[in-house]
Parts: structure tokens; C-alpha cells; sequence
């Protein structure tokens, strides 16, 4: 960021000043290590080594910390675990739409707590978690140093990384909200009639994301709660006296409404409740709510609106509350990655983030495939099977005994194999469930074009393609197939195009 402020200074007839802690010979830094080429500063000034600390830190809160430049790397076990309390109950039950290999933007405040959990949950190797000052992956800091983040994978300027956001780079992101409406929009930027904050990259942030967690406590300013760490109970001591779900928030820096027009996928996590937003009400759905919580005093009775109770209204997982590590199964067992399509009685296994590292885990596995394959096999034969082997591991030396075993299976159950990695596996899982070869692109326009004018609009195709594919398109996918009005005529091409660069 100094490089760009420095150039936008000097382009408009500004002056450069640069505060540094200590001079070097010209030319002895490497060109690659230069921040700043020196023609763009005009005055250089040099903070004496006593008031380092007070003039020149690193942060708020460190004088220079290594990790956090990108120096050297920490064992994620050294970095301190956050207390059991709201902010880590609710970061907890965010922390649960995390998915493997998914990219996250983590903002300021309660999200980052989410940074803390899914270290505590060895989730790190498999997600993504980035900042807006321009960290990817690794732990990002929290409090008073929330920016960097130690072990990233790469740091890079700002506006690189809005650029990214912008163009709808996020998977999800986790975000603050200071008020909630019975619409479901947000308040970041306004504390008070009076008193303006900004909502800094909020808006970029939550405009170009498909999934969208806003972090909230239920009450503000006096909030006290009790739990049974080892039973997983809540209770309500005291609630605050402000409370954040108002009929109408003092400035709206998100919409619900327009989430919605433009299908976003839209959760409210607090500590003892969880909502969600949805094309199918115009207010705010009641989702799950904290064992020992009583709906009506506890929640109802603290809300200036009345959300709709969903029927299936559920209990937030006990494991939140309690003391120990949750342990929870980033990538599901591994009969949810096995998954059977009778039409054409072809599997397809996800082996995506897999890892075998001993005999033992090798047998496991066949074993367990096996179990999984044997009704299938059992009732009609052999089966064409497609798999996923991207993100899977396999301890150097275990080669032999894992071809071995496998092709027991193999011989067993299967009557072809395929594998993919990445994408390419994901493209066929979609070819099998399109059926392409018998895609009648006539008929599936008629259920695209809902309001029947002979042109499928940018919503009738993300709302088409979804509902028969199962694609969430982002927002800059959908503006490409979208160059040109999509009628009976192009309708096929513009399908078969999503299906080869949006799966």
C-alpha cells in the first residue's frame, strides 16, 4: 500500500515523506527488496533505535514480528487458543460452512475468531483464509495485529487482493454486523444516528460473494452467559441492553433483498441462535437455536421483529459449548464421498483431501470401499467407476501395498475406472447427471424461460442452471455466458459452455 500511496502522492504534485528505522548504502538492497524506488521520495526520516518501539512498530502490538513478515514459520500448536466464551461459540458454528479446498475472506472483529477455530481444528491445510490487506492462507492474526497472518502462502498489495475479491475470486466470507433488519440487512458503518464509521471493503467483500456468514452476540453492551463446558449447555445470566436485530438498522451497508434477487446464500450465526435470509420469506428464518436457550424469553422477547420459525427448526451442536476440541470431519466419512448414479450405474469417489500414512490407514480404506461398493455390486454387477484423485496423499513406501489392495477392488467390483483430478473430475459428475447425450435443450429452454418471452434472463439462468445441475454460479461467471441475449437458438451452446468452464 505505501508503493501506491507514495505514487499517488507524487503524480499529484505531493510530497513523499518515508519514515525508516535505518539508512543503507545505495544500491546495496536487492532490486526485488525495494518497496519504494528512492526517485519517488523526497525526504527521508530516521527514527532513533530508543523510540523504535513507540515511533515505529510493526503493529499496534509488536515491534517486529517474524512470522507475521513472512520470515520464518510457526507450528500452528504455539499459536494461543481462544477461551471458551459468545465469541467462540460463535465463531464455532461459522467455522462449520467451511468447506475443503474453498477460499474465505475473514473480516474484522468475530470473524476473525474463525481463524482461531479452524487451527484449533487442524482445518488450515485445506482451506484457504485470506484478509483484505492482502494475506493468503496460513493463521490470520487477530485483535489489534488483524491483517497479516502467520505461515501465509502469499502476501500481496491490497489493491491486488480487491481485485481478486472484485471478481469474485471468495468462495464465502465470514463478516461482522453491528445491526441486523427483520430483511435480513446489515448495519457495519453507522454505531449511532451520529457517529459514522465507513464500512471500509465490506461492500466490496459482500457484493461479490456467494456465501455470506455475518457474526453477531444476540445483545450488546452488558451481555453475560453461562455454559456447562462439559454437558454443552447455555444459559442467558444477562442480556445486553442494545439489542443488534432491529426493524430497521440506522444505515444499510448490506441488502437482504437484493441477496436474494441475486441469489446469495445468507446466514446469521450469534451465540444462541441462527438464521437465514431466502428468496422464500421476506424476513428472517429461524434456523437452529443453543441447547437451554427458551425461544421466546431468550430470543423472541430480544428481538424487535418476529422472525419465521422454520419447521425443521434445529439445536445448535453441543459441541460448541463445550471445553474439549470438536473434532469435526472437514471432508465427511467416506461413504458421503461415494456416490452412485443407477441410470448408468457409474460411481464417482471424492478422494480430495485423503490422507494414508500407514498400513493400517491403507487396509482401513479398502476395507471400507469395499463395504460401501459390495450391495451395489452385489445387485447389479460391476460398475463404471470415476475418480477424484486431486489433494489425495499417500505415504511414500505404502505404494505397493495400496496398488495391491486396490486392485482386489478393482477386480472385485469394477468393470472400468477412470481418474481425474480437480475439475476434470467434477465435469464428468456433471456430464452423468446432465446426460448431455440425451439433452433435449427444446424442452429445458421452456423451463429456463419462466416468464415465457423467448429469452432466458441472467436470473432464469442462475436460477436454471442451479435447480438442474447443482452449479452455484458466481457473479462473473454468469456475466460471461451472458454476453449476448440467450434464446432457443444459442440456448444449447450457452449450456454445454457453463458446463465446461463453470463445473
Amino acid at each position: 500500500d505505501q508503493r501506491i500511496m507514495a505514487t499517488a502522492a507524487r503524480n499529484s504534485g505531493g510530497v513523499v515523506l518515508a519514515q525508516v528505522k535505518r539508512l543503507c548504502s545505495v544500491g546495496s538492497l536487492p532490486s526485488r527488496q525495494v518497496g519504494i524506488p528512492g526517485a519517488m521520495v523526497d525526504c527521508v526520516v530516521v527514527v532513533d533505535e530508543e523510540d523504535h518501539d513507540e515511533y515505529h512498530p510493526m503493529s499496534y502490538t509488536s515491534r517486529h514480528d517474524p512470522v507475521l513478515s513472512g520470515e520464518i514459520k510457526t507450528p500452528v500448536e504455539d499459536v494461543p487458543k481462544m477461551p471458551l466464551n459468545e465469541r467462540k461459540i460463535i465463531a464455532r458454528r461459522a467455522s462449520m460452512a467451511l468447506k475443503p479446498g474453498k477460499v474465505v475472506n475473514l473480516g474484522i472483529g468475530l470473524p476473525e475468531g474463525v481463524a482461531s477455530v479452524a487451527g484449533e481444528e487442524d482445518q488450515l491445510d485445506f482451506v484457504t483464509l485470506t484478509t483484505e490487506p492482502g494475506s493468503f492462507g496460513g493463521l490470520p492474526a487477530s485483535g489489534r495485529s488483524f491483517g497479516p497472518s502467520a505461515n501465509a502462502d502469499a502476501l500481496v498489495e491490497m489493491n491486488e487482493q480487491f481485485d481478486f475479491y472484485d471478481g469474485g475470486g471468495l468462495d464465502m466470507c465470514f463478516l461482522g454486523a453491528a445491526q441486523v433488519s427483520a430483511k435480513g440487512d446489515v448495519n457495519v458503518s453507522r454505531m449511532s444516528p451520529d457517529r459514522l464509521t465507513g464500512p471500509g471493503g465490506f461492500i466490496d467483500i459482500s457484493q461479490s460473494t456467494r456465501n455470506i456468514c455475518f457474526l453477531c452476540t444476540f445483545t450488546a453492551k452488558g451481555l453475560d452467559i453461562a455454559f456447562d463446558g462439559k454437558a454443552g449447555n447455555i444459559s442467558i445470566v444477562q442480556d445486553g441492553r442494545i439489542k443488534k436485530f432491529v426493524n430497521e438498522v440506522y444505515e444499510r451497508t448490506f441488502s437482504g433483498d437484493e441477496a436474494v434477487r441475486r441469489g446469495q446464500k445468507v446466514f446469521y450465526v450469534t451465540e444462541r441462535a441462527v438464521f437465514r435470509r431466502t428468496a422464500v420469506h421476506d424476513v428472517l428464518e429461524l434456523v437452529e437455536i443453543a441447547p437451554g436457550i427458551d425461544l421466546q424469553r431468550d430470543v423472541l422477547d430480544q428481538m424487535e421483529f418476529v422472525p419465521v420459525i422454520s419447521d425443521d427448526l434445529g439445536v445448535m451442536d453441543r459441541r460448541l459449548f463445550k471445553y474439549d476440541k470438536m473434532n469435526i470431519e472437514l471432508f465427511g466419512s467416506l461413504r458421503d464421498r461415494v456416490k452412485w448414479h443407477p441410470d448408468g450405474h457409474r460411481i464417482f469417489i471424492d478422494l480430495f483431501g485423503i490422507s494414508l500414512a500407514t498400513e493400517a490407514e491403507v487396509d482401513w480404506f479398502v476395507r471400507s470401499l469395499d463395504d460401501i461398493l459390495q450391495p451395489i455390486t452385489k445387485e447389479r454387477g460391476a460398475v463404471a467407476c470415476v475418480v477424484n484423485y486431486d489433494g489425495f496423499d499417500l505415504r511414500t513406501g505404502l505404494e505397493e501395498k495400496y496398488g495391491e489392495a486396490l486392485e482386489k477392488v478393482e477386480q472385485k467390483h469394477y468393470r472400468s475406472v477412470k481418474r481425474y483430478s480437480g475439475k476434470a473430475f467434477r465435469l464428468a459428475k456433471l456430464r452423468e447427471k446432465a446426460n448431455v447425450q440425451r439433452w433435449d435443450a427444446d424442452a429445458s429452454f421452456s423451463e429456463f424461460d419462466q416468464n415465457g418471452d423467448g429469452i432466458v434472463t441472467p436470473e432464469e439462468l442462475r436460477r436454471g442452471i442451479r435447480k438442474t445441475f447443482g452449479i452455484k454460479l458466481k457473479q462473473a461467471e454468469l456475466d460471461s455466458l451472458c454476453r449476448t441475449d440467450i434464446t432457443r437458438q444459442n440456448f444449447n451452446d450457452i449450456i454445454l459452455e457453463c458446463l465446461r468452464t463453470c463445473g
